[in-house]
């Protein structure tokens, strides 16, 4: 369609005028404000008293959140040889000395554990955990773990507990997180030596469950996957450990207990599988209540109190230098 002269020059003048606005020449109304010693003052002083009241009630939280269990079990005598080498299984006792109300959160800890590498993180596969079945060739991403040969000897066996022959085929699951996986497990007794029940259903994230990790769908060959896997990739266990940690010292949720714990000596079998020599690191059993806010964790309130005392200290240099410029203004006015 063809523009008249006349539109034209209409369409210049608008375009001229929307260039000449107040809002493209940034002339429109602003608050400039200026700090005053007073202002200032104030504004220190209001988020120093916030921050440091969130500080001491969040350490408050944290200080009453209870805690027992057995710290660097691996370097522990029970749990070792004559010759130093890790005894298989070991029996620990320890003791609860207040009454600890339900329900109770089980965690194991490592220490020294580089979770967040980023070759260690990106070694996954996606579409295998949810359930399909791929090829060598499509198992780039778990490079270096790809074949069942590049698995640990103890991880060549299926779920049958049959030894797989073809070391050429796809590892299932693939990759350096999954053949990490921690697998030392626990039993509790009571100070009567009675079992408790630790229950680990819904330890893992309700997403993780549905739609993260399948076991998987389409085997080849009228297989079935306890055929072709080593793990059950619908292992709660195992799902929690494919979450990485942010930092080299962290805990995992191993299950909980729906009961309370009364004072008393409660021992812990351990199953003394996971190797942290070749990391230098530490495992421990923990048992530990929450609150809204997670375990216990004194960074978050240390860091609010450090910010809130800065934020003092600063209301109060500025009070000081306010006092001093008012009074060197009185002295010259006399």
């Amino acid at each position: 369609m063809d523009i008249t002269e006349e539109e034209k020059n209409l369409i210049r003048q608008k375009v001229e005028k929307l260039k000449n606005s107040r809002f493209k020449q940034q002339t429109l109304p602003a608050w400039r404000p200026i700090p005053s010693f007073r202002s200032t003052m104030i504004t220190f002083t209001v988020f120093g008293v916030i921050f440091l009241g969130l500080g001491v009630l969040l350490y408050i939280m944290s200080d009453q959140i209870q805690e027992v269990g057995v710290q660097n079990y691996d370097d522990d005598a029970l749990c070792k040889n004559a010759n130093g080498t890790p005894k298989p299984t070991c029996t620990i006792d320890f003791w609860v000395n207040d009454t600890i109300k339900a329900p109770v959160y089980i965690y194991y800890q490592l220490d020294n554990f580089y979770q967040n590498h980023r070759r260690y993180v990106k070694s996954r596969s996606f579409n295998q955990l949810k359930g399909d079945w791929l090829t060598v060739d499509k198992l780039s991403d778990c490079d270096p773990i790809k074949k069942v040969s590049d698995l640990s000897d103890n991880q060549k066996y299926n779920l049958k507990k049959v030894k797989m022959t073809d070391m050429d085929a796809p590892a299932v699951p693939c990759g350096l997180v999954a053949k990490s996986y921690f697998n030392d497990t626990y039993l509790l007794a009571d100070p009567d030596g009675k079992n408790i029940t630790i229950n680990d259903v819904n330890i893992a994230w309700e997403s993780d469950r549905q739609y993260k990790f399948k076991n998987i769908q389409n085997p080849p060959d009228g297989k079935t996957y306890q055929d072709v896997q080593w793990i059950n990739m619908e292992d709660e266990h195992f799902i929690v450990w494919m979450r990485t940690a942010g930092l080299p010292n962290f805990r995992k949720l191993w299950g909980k207990i729906e009961r309370d714990l009364t004072p008393g000596r409660y021992a812990v079998q351990i199953a003394n599988n996971y190797d942290v020599n070749g990391f230098e690191g530490n495992k421990s059993f923990v048992l530990s209540t929450t609150n809204a806010l997670g375990g216990k964790n004194y960074f978050l309130a240390i860091c609010y109190i450090v910010v809130g005392s800065l934020c003092l200290v600063f209301a109060i240099i500025f009070l000081v230098a306010f006092l001093k410029k008012r009074k060197d203004i009185n002295r010259r006015t006399e």
